[in-house]
């Protein structure tokens, strides 16, 4: 049996597959090795691994994770992974490659992947071959949720945000300037949290306010990514991830602003991944 996962910073997928279709699936928390210890890997997958699997069943494991973009990062996982599917032949991968295969297949194109944080490359059908580097909630992630949630709080502890919106954003999370950022500077994964303001952005994103909010941030990813990528005019672009597909409205309206469209918005690639390693075994 093969087991295939797809990581962001805030949520894992996991699909098993018999190498003719997919059997079950399940979720653990994100395991961004920047913010994650092999150990916590560890415990995580012992607890929420269902009991029914046949763990040493596993032949193969294919983990496709955020952060996952280095030999000292991917050693962080793979340990974690390790420790409880002792049997299994890991493999691990950068989520950029999983958005390209889930997105494009064999097919070549632009992928993009717009959750937690955000992150874009160009892909010809069988391997990453440009990537414009993502760095992070504090240097970049433009196009993520976690930089809509700083453009957002930003203007709240600012006091730029219209009385009705700060009002009802008040009222939800009661959240004091300094419980903000303490949760920023002092607490684990404030990329996280920054997100997590996304879900009152949606809820208001008729809103003008919100609407500039929204829009800002995907000008600032086509600005600083997408556009960068050679010939990027002609290459189909496909997104991945729950901000894209929440935020599709406004993503392909500011797409269109560059000339630009959308060829497809997937909100959850993992079934489709796991589709991409049945048709490559």
């Amino acid at each position: 049996m093969i087991l295939v996962a797809d990581s962001g910073s805030t949520t894992t997928d996991w699909v098993l597959l018999d190498h003719e279709k997919i059997i079950s699936s399940f979720k653990t928390s994100g395991f961004n090795p920047y913010f994650i210890q092999s150990q916590d890997i560890y415990k995580e997958v012992k607890s929420k691994t269902p009991k029914i699997f046949e763990v040493n069943e596993i032949t193969n494991i294919y983990f496709y994770g955020s952060g996952c973009s280095s030999d000292e990062m991917n050693k962080i996982v793979y340990d974690g992974l390790k420790q409880f599917f002792t049997k299994s032949i890991i493999e691990i991968n950068h989520d950029l490659l999983a958005a390209a295969r889930a997105l494009f297949m064999n097919e070549s194109g632009i992928a993009v992947i717009l959750g937690t944080g955000a992150n874009t490359c160009l892909y010809n059908g069988k391997e990453i071959v440009e990537n414009i580097p993502s760095l992070g909630f504090i240097l970049g992630d433009e196009g993520g949720g976690d930089y809509m949630g700083k453009l957002f709080i930003t203007d709240f502890l600012y006091g730029n945000i219209p009385e009705d919106i700060s009002s009802k954003f008040s009222d939800k999370y009661k959240l004091s300037t300094s419980i903000i950022l303490h949760k920023i500077y002092k607490e684990s994964f404030p990329n996280r949290f920054l997100a997590s303001f996304s879900e009152f952005i949606s809820l208001h994103k008729t809103n003008s306010y919100m609407n500039n909010i929204i829009k800002k941030t995907f000008r600032k990813l086509f600005e600083i990514h997408i556009c960068k990528y050679q010939d990027y005019e002609n290459k189909k672009i496909r997104v991945t991830g729950s901000v894209g597909f929440h935020f599709k409205k406004q993503l392909t309206e500011v797409a269109s602003e560059f000339n630009l469209k959308i060829d497809h918005v997937e909100k959850n690639p993992v079934l489709r991944l796991a589709q991409f390693h049945l048709l490559n075994p």
